[in-house]
């Protein structure tokens, strides 16, 4: 009787854990850049929510948005973005690329940024 409550308990707690953090951006980092294909790898995967045609947007240093794509291949450790090759001249490796699943908007993603480093005035 005290396994099963203990499974209980343990399984309840999963399932809050899980349904509480649905809504957080994942965040990633830039590790190879293809500027003339215009695609970007990025150090998460599947595992993170990086699947196949979901919006991935990249900040810079201070905040800011330099650009948003779509996530082209993807695999448990890596996932390939597709950006505008014009664009993808102004990422540089290690930039943060957060996951955008449609529930947040640029602006809400932008303050979770500044909150993240500390960046007093953004622009």
């Amino acid at each position: 009787m005290e396994k099963t409550r203990a499974f209980i308990v343990v399984l309840t707690t999963i399932m809050l854990a899980n349904f509480f953090f649905i809504g957080f951006a994942t965040a990633a980092q830039v590790t190879k850049i293809n500027k003339r294909k215009g695609q970007i790898q990025i150090n998460e995967g599947k595992d993170a929510g990086f699947i196949f045609g979901v919006e991935v947007c990249f900040f810079s240093s201070t905040g800011e948005v330099v650009t948003c794509g779509k996530v082209q291949k993807t695999s448990t450790s890596y996932a390939v973005v597709r950006v505008n090759s014009r664009e993808a001249k102004k990422i540089k490796n290690g930039m943060e690329a957060i996951l955008n699943d449609g529930q947040l908007t640029l602006e809400e993603i932008k303050e979770k940024v500044i909150k993240k480093y500390k960046i007093k005035e953004p622009f």
